[in-house]
């Protein structure tokens, strides 16, 4: 589901335990609050053709399909040790994980601790999988907005009209010495109006300034025509499954969906987890 992240992905599961039968009802919760919108549900994201599905193991073929058929709306990726005995670790479409015992029988979404090192084990597996080589992204199909001395590098997935996108862009001229690559990628699912806004910032003689002035000002640049990038940003955040604004991606492929501050911006970008 396309959405405005008001905080990152890993933050909003932490410390949730979730028994199966809570999961299944926060399910058809959604799916009823969408029937009432007049929105049929979205199909999970299809996996691109280079990003192959992996196979499940023989040994968990059983555990898929009961998890399946318990889970209908995602589609179980794959199944694995988890490290931790007696608990297997799944993944599902959207890069989502959760845990299930052998038999299907428990299962609870959030995050694995070890105790000993203080390290939050979901979070550096959903880190792995989500991680982006920074260099296939087309940085012609994003404008740049360089503070400071430029040496640090921050590309941002942004709707014009995301709420939370703009609380972001209040926190980043805190952030010196960095290059910020916007790629403009409205979600007009739940804002009509936002490519329309993203055409009239790529259009403008101005990028950054009508940018700022959307952002910072609530001032809607100037409806507008010409060649741009619009769509092909959307199919790269389709095939890099970015579903929700804003999205980060730092220098070394890391990404965090949601709104950052920036005290932890600075955090990440010095390399801390």
């Amino acid at each position: 589901m396309l959405h405005c992240s008001p905080e990152n992905f890993s933050s909003r599961l932490r410390g949730a335990l979730v028994p199966l039968a809570l999961l299944a009802c926060t399910f058809a919760a959604a799916r009823a609050a969408q029937a009432a919108a007049g929105a049929a549900p979205a199909p999970p994201p299809a996996v691109p053709e280079s990003q192959p599905r992996p196979a499940i193991a023989p040994q968990y073929a059983e555990l898929a399909k009961k998890l399946a058929k318990a889970l209908p709306e995602y589609t179980i990726q794959a199944i694995s040790p988890s490290g931790v005995q007696g608990v297997l670790e799944v993944q599902m479409d959207g890069n989502r994980i959760i845990y299930s015992d052998s038999s299907g029988k428990h299962l609870f979404n959030g995050h694995l601790f070890d105790l000993d090192t203080h390290e939050d084990l979901t979070e550096r597996r959903i880190e792995s999988l989500t991680r982006i080589d920074v260099k296939q992204l087309p940085l012609s199909d994003a404008f740049d907005v360089v503070r400071g001395n430029g040496r640090r590098q921050l590309y941002l997935f942004e709707d014009p009209d995301c709420p939370y996108c703009k609380k972001l862009e209040e926190e980043l001229p805190k952030v010196n010495d960095v290059t910020l690559h916007v790629f403009l990628y409205p979600l007009t699912s739940i804002h009509p109006h936002a490519y329309e806004h993203a055409l009239g910032v790529w259009c403008s003689s101005d990028r950054q300034k009508a940018w700022s002035d959307k952002m910072l000002k609530g001032i809607d640049p100037p409806a507008a025509k010409c060649a741009n990038p619009v769509d092909r940003n959307l199919a790269l955040g389709e095939k890099l499954k970015i579903d929700g604004t804003p999205t980060i991606v730092f220098a070394d492929g890391r990404v965090r969906a949601g709104l950052v501050s920036a005290d932890e911006l600075e955090h990440l970008l010095a390399g801390g987890g």
